[in-house]
């Protein structure tokens, strides 16, 4: 049994497929016909007749595309579709929907998994042990006690560049992933949009106001209709590249990248902002300017990076992507104890990124000042 959908082949044995059904209907089950009822933009349709014992059944097979953008693009986002759209064709009023029976996956043995009574879904994972490090952000506390850099420091701040050139070094063309992650930037649940929704009332907080989170998310749909069309750059990307435990160093500097997120494939200015943003608002935080030793670190990091990448176009596209990172660290659920002028600075640096054509990374201390 083959299924053709857009640009993807699935095979599954028949006597799979019969075992599974006889699995989900209680009965034996012979396998009659299978053919394709036809596609469009977001599914394909196949028609499954099967007998169970006397009785002939007629069953869709549906397959969400994964080719043509509408954020289907990974299995995640079809498996979650499938999921729920099999929830609402269950719960909808009576006799107004077609039932849903049952979602599947295919496995790559090509052997069957039901999901339709799922509750829930975990996954397990290999535990990080002491010997896979310290989380980068004990480095950063204890350089703002120390108030200057060591030479490991410095090797440290080298790796975390050259995990990312490596990383970024692999590309593909595809225009719709490129758009998708620009306005997943904007609108996705945790990302700008989304962290501005978890904030308590901006009015309640004394450091900001409903009207300054809607300019800011105002001016990052302009920025996303500016970049969203520079798909030549799609790079394999880390997605939640930040020192909080996701980035981490073992005794012999070795680097632990982990809890890759959102997206594979994306914009590599989302790294660069998620780690770099961390060394102004280290600096923010314990001396209430953008100053040394994080400077060095901040200029160290940004040189290596375009040196050894060549990417110079990334000051084109940072911007919301700064804003989108900025306004996480200023986060009032996250770091409470964080001073009302301080988060100023750092709303300072959004607004007036956002409306420079071009980010330079030696401005930043005037970026922090409003104008």
């Amino acid at each position: 049994m083959k299924f053709e959908v857009g640009s993807l082949t699935l095979q599954v044995d028949d006597r799979e497929m019969e075992g599974y059904l006889s699995s989900l209907f209680g009965g034996s089950a012979r396998i009659k016909s299978f053919s394709k009822i036809g596609e469009g933009f977001h599914n394909a349709g196949f028609l499954l007749v099967f007998r169970i014992g006397d009785v002939e059944k007629h069953v869709v097979l549906r397959v969400v595309r994964g080719d043509t953008g509408w954020g289907h693009d990974y299995l995640g986002d079809r498996a979650s579709l499938l999921i729920l759209q099999h929830r609402l064709f269950n719960i909808a009023p009576r006799g107004t929907s077609s039932r849903s029976i049952d979602v599947a996956c295919v496995r790559k043995d090509g052997s069957l998994v039901s999901l339709g009574n799922a509750l829930e879904f975990f996954s397990l994972v290999e535990e990080l042990r002491d010997a896979d490090g310290k989380p980068y952000s004990e480095d950063l506390f204890n350089i703002a006690r120390r108030g200057e850099l060591t030479d490991m420091d410095r090797e440290r701040c080298a790796a975390v560049v050259d995990y990312l050139v490596n990383l970024h070094s692999e590309k593909i063309r595809n225009d719709v992933l490129y758009k998708r992650h620009i306005r997943d930037l904007i609108g996705h649940g945790e990302m700008l949009m989304g962290v501005v929704d978890t904030y308590p009332d901006p009015e309640t907080l004394g450091f900001t106001s409903r009207w300054e989170m809607a300019e800011i998310e105002q001016k990052a749909v302009v920025w996303r209709n500016r970049i969203k069309y520079l798909g030549h750059r799609l790079s394999r990307i880390h997605g939640d590249y930040h020192p909080f435990g996701n980035i981490r160093f073992r005794e012999d500097n070795t680097l632990v990248a982990t809890d890759q997120a959102r997206e594979e494939w994306g914009e590599p200015a989302d790294d660069v902002a998620g780690l770099t943003i961390n060394y102004i608002f280290f600096s923010i935080w314990h001396y209430g300017e953008f100053r040394q030793p994080f400077q060095e670190l901040y200029e160290t990091f940004m040189d290596r990076y375009v040196d050894r990448t060549g990417d110079k176009e990334l000051f084109k596209v940072i911007a919301p992507f700064y804003a989108f990172r900025g306004l996480v660290v200023i986060h009032p659920l996250y770091y409470p104890e964080m001073e009302a002028d301080k988060r100023r600075k750092i709303l300072n640096f959004i607004h007036n990124v956002l409306e420079r054509e071009q980010f330079n990374p030696r401005d930043v201390k005037s970026y922090l000042v409003r104008r």
